[in-house]
Parts: C-alpha cells; sequence; structure tokens
C-alpha cells in the first residue's frame, strides 16, 4: 500500500477488496465517519484512479452509487513477487518439463503442511480453521474465519499467487489438499477467483469434527 495514503483512504480499499463493492450508505456504516467524509476521500481514490463506480438498478427511488476497486488497486494488495516467480517457473519448466512445476508445487505442500500441523496440533476443528485462517491472512490471502449452523467457512479475499494459479491452475487444488490435511476434515471449495468470484471460500462440515 502507498504510505502517503491515509489511512481512511486504505481502510476504505481493504472494505472494498473484502466485499467486492459497496455503496456510501455501507462505507458510512462500516467506518463511522459522515456521508460527505466518505465522498471526499472516495473523490480522491477515484482521481487516483484506484476505485470505479456504477448505479445499482433497482424498484423506485434514485438507484444508489456503489464503488469498487478498479484493476490498479487490485495491484496494491500483496503479490509476492508472483511476476518473477512465473517467469522462473517457465525456465525451470523448459529444462525439466511441465510436470515438475507440479513436483515443486506438491514439495511446497508438504513444507506448509509440516508448519500448518504444527500450529493446529490439539485444537478443535473449530479452533483449528480459526487458526488457519490466521496463518492465511498472515500469508497475505486477507482470510476470514465465520461459520453457521452446518459449517465452518474460511474465506480468502485476496490471492498472493494470483500470477502463478493463472499459469498453473493445479497450485489451487494443491491448497484445497492442504488445507483438507492440515485440518483432518472434508473441505469444499464454493467460491473461486480463478473462475470470476472476488474471494476463495471453503466450507468445512462441522460433522466431519474429529
Amino acid at each position: 500500500m502507498n504510505c502517503e495514503m491515509s489511512e481512511t483512504r486504505m481502510r476504505i480499499l481493504q472494505l472494498l477488496k473484502m466485499r467486492d463493492s459497496m455503496t456510501i450508505s455501507q462505507l458510512k456504516e462500516a467506518l463511522h465517519i459522515s456521508q460527505m467524509g466518505i465522498r471526499q476521500h472516495l473523490a480522491i481514490l477515484e482521481a487516483e484512479g484506484l476505485v470505479e463506480y456504477y448505479q445499482e438498478k433497482q424498484g423506485r427511488g434514485r438507484p444508489p452509487y456503489v464503488y469498487q476497486l478498479t484493476d490498479e488497486a487490485n495491484g496494491l494488495f500483496p503479490t509476492t513477487y508472483a511476476n518473477f516467480a512465473v517467469g522462473l517457473m517457465h525456465e525451470v519448466a523448459k529444462f525439466n518439463g511441465p510436470g515438475f512445476i507440479n513436483k515443486v508445487f506438491r514439495g511446497r505442500m508438504k513444507s506448509q503442511l509440516q508448519t500448518y500441523q504444527q500450529r493446529l496440533q490439539g485444537k478443535t476443528l473449530s479452533e483449528r480453521v480459526k487458526e488457519l485462517a490466521h496463518i492465511r491472512d498472515e500469508e497475505g490471502y486477507m482470510a476470514r474465519f465465520d461459520e453457521d449452523e452446518a459449517d465452518y467457512v474460511l474465506t480468502e479475499h485476496n490471492c498472493p499467487i494470483a500470477l502463478i494459479a493463472q499459469e498453473y491452475p493445479h497450485v489451487c487444488e494443491i491448497e484445497t489438499a492442504l488445507f483438507r490435511q492440515s485440518l483432518g476434515a472434508k473441505v469444499v471449495r464454493v467460491e473461486h477467483l480463478m473462475q470470476g468470484s472476488h474471494k476463495c471460500c471453503y466450507r468445512i462440515p462441522k460433522a466431519s469434527e474429529k
């Protein structure tokens, strides 16, 4: 993030990243500042090319303006040198074949699995999912834990390896397998950034408690 950007505008960008889009009223409620203040911050962000808006069609009355991030703004969030990594993988694949990349991913998963399991050891399933959300948040995925009557829910609003996943989609399946093995439970991905959603969302049935 731009270190010269105000804390409020950074928070607006984070909210739009996590919720995909929001109205001025929704931002006002989330940030507890005046509607005029929200408008001023949005005007600055729009001028900087970081937010854009459209009017949401509805029944009666004036349709509200809905704000969302631009592609440029999405680039402000962690990518962990993905461009470099993709280029490096291309070079590796030239010498070792494309199958070698999957071996690299699986080797990385084994290392992650050891680290994850150490932090999840001795916890209930609920505690394991919460801790996994903390781990993924630390890794730049903007992860969040929720639950409903039937499931625990892990949501990731950012993907630091999005460019890698676009080139090598198998990495997403390896990550899902990593979650299953780390949690020792069934994990179902119900939303996917690579398939047009604004987040990756995983549901873990409470019935799979071990």
